[in-house]
């Protein structure tokens, strides 16, 4: 991608309910490949938000080890957004905040 390809993608916005994000690439979530690195790779070369991957909402698998690396945006820019898998509602808001 060019430097101008970039430019161009941060000049228009997309908005998601009250958050307006400068540009209008999202890096979806893969599984395996969405980590920290890809998405300050994705960030760089111009994604507008870099989605992490998918993570359980139950408890008992939500806050494994494994599940906390994936979930972990430490030293990223805001904002951050992470893909929840459940059926319980209960459990999709809770993880969700």
């Amino acid at each position: 991608m060019t430097e101008t390809a970039v430019n161009k993608n941060t000049e228009a916005s997309l908005k998601i309910g009250h958050l307006a994000l400068k540009g209008k690439v999202i890096a979806a979530p893969m599984a395996g490949v969405s980590d920290q690195p890809y998405r300050a790779l994705a960030r760089h070369f111009g994604a507008a938000l870099a989605v992490s991957e998918m993570v359980s909402a139950s408890p008992e698998l939500r806050e494994s080890r494994k599940s906390r690396q994936r979930t972990n945006h430490d030293g990223e820019a805001g904002p951050v957004s992470v893909q929840l898998l459940g059926a319980d509602p209960d459990q999709m808001a809770d993880a969700a905040r």
